[in-house]
């Protein structure tokens, strides 16, 4: 299991700024393992309860809350990350179990069972929370990442680019969901440290006058349960 503590921090930014701020920090950061050829697709299958708990305390904005979902980076992959996600002010705790893709597919049913098959103690919290919760798959979220990476402070620096989601079609290895864009023409940069962060990155920020957002996209990847709920 993998657990990470760190703060995030959270801007928009407009694309041409985005390609000007990705060769800036070219000359300072590495990509990570992932980026080395590029930007490259995340794609996550959101679930939340019956009564839409996590949804609604986001809109909300309910200081410590969660996310629950399964993520992949391709839909051929025999392995997807189950993820628990926890904020509390500009805190995020995450944590990470590795599945099975055929326990996936179970998961995306309602069936949970198999997390009890799991050792690890985040598994049988996730057992609890989502049978006490009736959560279910609500939402899938895909984008295009380009990651830094900087050992010091545990430094990510992560820009997020053609946000889509999917409400309607739910399988998360579906390679051809019914896709509705819900970020036009701005791009999702997102600043993950421990501690403190460095000085270089500071400087090369205060550049483009960012300010910090509760930008979420979750959040904006459900317009179909806004107008609902609206």
């Amino acid at each position: 299991m993998l657990s990470v503590l760190r703060s995030e921090l959270k801007y928009w930014i407009s694309y041409q700024d985005s390609l000007i701020l990705q060769a800036e920090l070219n000359e300072l950061l590495m990509p990570d393992s992932y980026s080395e050829d590029g930007f490259y697709r995340v794609k996550s299958l959101y679930f939340d309860s019956l009564n839409q708990k996590d949804y609604v305390q986001k809109l909300d904005g309910v200081e410590n809350r969660k996310k629950i979902r399964m993520r992949i980076y391709d839909e051929d992959t025999d392995t997807v990350k189950l993820e628990c996600k926890h904020k509390s002010g500009a805190l995020q705790h995450k944590e990470s179990l590795l599945i099975s893709r055929e326990d996936a597919a179970r998961y995306m049913e309602g069936d949970y069972g198999t997390l009890l098959d799991y050792e690890e103690e985040l598994a049988w919290r996730l057992y609890s929370d989502m049978t006490l919760g009736c959560y279910r798959p609500v939402v899938v979220i895909e984008y295009e990442r380009f990651a830094y990476m900087y050992g010091e402070y545990n430094t990510r620096i992560t820009i997020d680019r053609h946000v889509r989601s999917s409400e309607l079609s739910l399988d998360l290895f579906d390679k051809d969901l019914p896709w509705i864009h819900t970020v036009e023409d701005a791009v999702i940069l997102e600043v993950k440290f421990d501690g403190k962060l460095i000085e270089p990155i500071k400087r090369i920020l205060a550049k483009y006058h960012l300010t910090n957002v509760s930008v979420s996209k979750y959040g904006s990847g459900r317009p179909v349960l806004e107008r609902y709920l609206t």
